[in-house]
């Protein structure tokens, strides 16, 4: 029985060879359904991946877990926002950050609560030291975090340049395998009189993150930011 990866190299061999047909000949050429099962090797712990791929990207990650079974408990919640909000509002003073910019207007309040200093905008042609952002979703199978305008982020026209430190929060429950689960889970039907259904999607921009390695001494840019993630594991 042949292996995973000799399954996997027949599966991009059939792909490759099929895109130098279409670009080397006039005719149509056949694109066989591909299983991406065979083309990807598969994930055993997707969350895991995830956290790999991040970090091996040059990200930096921070993981607080919550039991779901305590969320009930008001001291235990608190604490636990406590836990996350203070160590921005810490790297914030460390880093001695005079301007961080609130890429997402629902963390408005919360921010204010724990007396973290932002702005909502940036004027043209400014860096910020720091740009913080709420991530829907996270792809495990890249280590990519992912934005939409549908959470009425400060998108454009990209998280990038905005600062040379990105400070993303989300939590596990936005795990989505691969991009194309996302693009899925992110669809939706449009059915018009007298016309087959189509598909659309929920947002009208997205814009997917990976951080981007650096080398040893090199300090963070708008071009090669530091991405930190503040990870909301839910157990």
């Amino acid at each position: 029985m042949a292996s995973i990866e000799v399954k996997n190299n027949i599966c991009k061999n059939d792909i490759c060879g099929n895109i130098r047909a279409a670009l080397t000949t006039k005719s149509d050429a056949y694109v066989p359904q591909v299983d991406r099962e065979k083309v990807f090797d598969p994930m055993d712990d997707p969350y895991q991946n995830f956290k790999r791929e991040f970090t091996e990207a040059g990200g930096i990650l921070y993981e607080f877990e919550i039991d779901r079974n305590r969320m009930s408990d008001g001291e235990y919640v608190s604490q636990r926002l406590a836990d996350i909000y203070n160590h921005i509002k810490f790297a914030a003073e460390a880093g001695r950050w005079s301007r961080v910019v609130n890429a997402s207007s629902h963390l408005s309040n919360i921010l204010r609560q724990f007396q973290i200093n932002f702005v909502e905008t940036l004027p043209e042609q400014t860096v910020a030291d720091a740009v913080i952002v709420y991530a829907e979703h996270l792809i495990a199978r890249t280590g990519h975090l992912a934005f939409s305008q549908r959470g009425q982020h400060l998108l454009y026209p990209s998280i990038l340049g905005m600062a040379k430190n990105i400070i993303v929060l989300s939590g596990n429950a936005s795990l989505v395998n691969d991009l194309k689960d996302l693009t899925g889970k992110m669809a939706t039907t449009v059915q018009q009189e007298n016309r087959p259904a189509e598909q659309d999607l929920k947002f009208n921009m997205m814009e997917l993150l990976r951080p981007v390695q650096r080398q040893e001494g090199e300090e963070p840019t708008v071009v090669k930011p530091q991405v930190t993630l503040l990870l909301i594991h839910e157990l």
